[in-house]
């Protein structure tokens, strides 16, 4: 039975429903993965890694979406292929920042994750894998989804003295990591990418996606992307780390184990379903900034000029300048002053 939030409000409850009880998830992500693994071994058209290379039998009659219609593969299909690949392989190393992550994901994902994923609580953490839960889309046959995220960097934040944990829990979220999820757009579109791009922190995926994705394009679902967001900026995802840092830290081998309890978890879902966290690019945030600055300027322009204040220093000078003007147009200097004071008016 779905636990319930009592704080009088439809999306605390609703949170604490997607959210669903903690106990038993890490065996439902991991019968998932299992279905999953079991699917994938089971799959026969499968375009394999040597047959992208060039080693195709036609006679398989594999069809992919390239170019936007649904058709066979030919070698022209072959070669674009491993040309996407080493696109993709390029721009990647070992890992993926959040940011990257939300940078170069597709807008129908960044809006999906906007727009429908308003949760997204970490359930546990054994060393550097921490696994979140997020809510699922309003079309799902599931309530909620699994996304695992290893942090490459654990073993020199759990170990490095030069920073607070907390501190080196900010750095780690920033750092390079490694991601999965259990849904169907990830499995997909984004395991393959993930995979030769070295950011595939799940099982790894060598058939090339020739129908949902032949182009390589995007890197993450939205219910990754909403996990990104919160880990780039939420506070309460950066205790969740520190606590994480300070038992390794008080263990002997750098290995620490965290779990959410219930009742916390379910704070955190309703906090963030009352606030979606928007997820943006950096485009975006320096779209924002500018517009911030750009309204600053037109209100500190709209202000009215103030005068500047009379001084005993600047009122000699005003005297001094008016008595050389005086003395060059044959004028007493109180003539001077008085004319100033005219054109000023007009």
């Amino acid at each position: 039975m779905a636990a319930t939030i009592k704080t009088g409000t439809g999306k605390a409850t609703a949170a604490a429903s997607w959210l669903g009880r903690l106990h038993g998830s890490a065996t439902e992500a991991k019968q998932r993965a299992a279905v999953d693994k079991a699917e994938r071994a089971a799959a026969t058209t499968i375009l394999h890694p040597n047959e992208v290379h060039g080693e195709y039998d036609a006679g398989r009659t594999l069809t992919t979406t390239l170019g936007g219609v649904q058709r066979a593969i030919t070698a022209d299909d072959l070669a674009a292929f491993r040309h996407n690949v080493r696109t993709v392989q390029k721009s990647f190393k070992a890992g993926i920042r959040a940011r990257q992550v939300l940078d170069l994901s597709l807008p129908t994902d960044r809006e999906r994750a906007r727009d429908e994923i308003r949760m997204a609580v970490p359930a546990g953490a054994t060393n550097g894998k921490v696994r979140f839960i997020t809510n699922a889309g309003p079309n799902s046959d599931v309530t909620r989804h699994h996304v695992l995220v290893e942090f490459l960097s654990y073993g020199a934040a759990a170990s490095a003295g030069r920073d607070s944990a907390k501190k080196m829990a900010n750095w780690l979220r920033k750092e390079p990591l490694k991601f999965d999820c259990d849904c169907g757009r990830h499995r997909y579109w984004f395991r393959y990418i993930s995979t030769i791009g070295g950011f595939n922190a799940g099982r790894a995926e060598n058939g090339f996606p020739k129908i949902r994705n032949p182009s390589l394009h995007g890197v993450a679902c939205k219910h990754v992307l909403r996990v990104m967001a919160e880990i780039e900026s939420s506070g309460a995802i950066l205790g969740f780390l520190t606590k994480l840092l300070e038992r390794a830290r008080a263990s002997g081998d750098a290995k620490a184990s965290v779990r959410h309890a219930q009742s916390d978890a379910e704070a955190l879902a309703a906090k963030q379903a009352s606030r979606a966290r928007d997820v943006k690019t950096s485009t975006d945030r320096a779209k924002e900034r500018e517009a911030i600055r750009a309204k600053k300027a037109l209100a500190d322009a709209a202000k009215p000029v103030k005068p500047p204040k009379r001084t005993a220093a600047s009122t000699r000078r005003a005297e001094s300048a008016a008595a050389t003007l005086a003395k060059q147009f044959g004028m007493t200097p109180e003539q001077v002053m008085a004319l100033l004071a005219a054109q000023k008016k007009e």
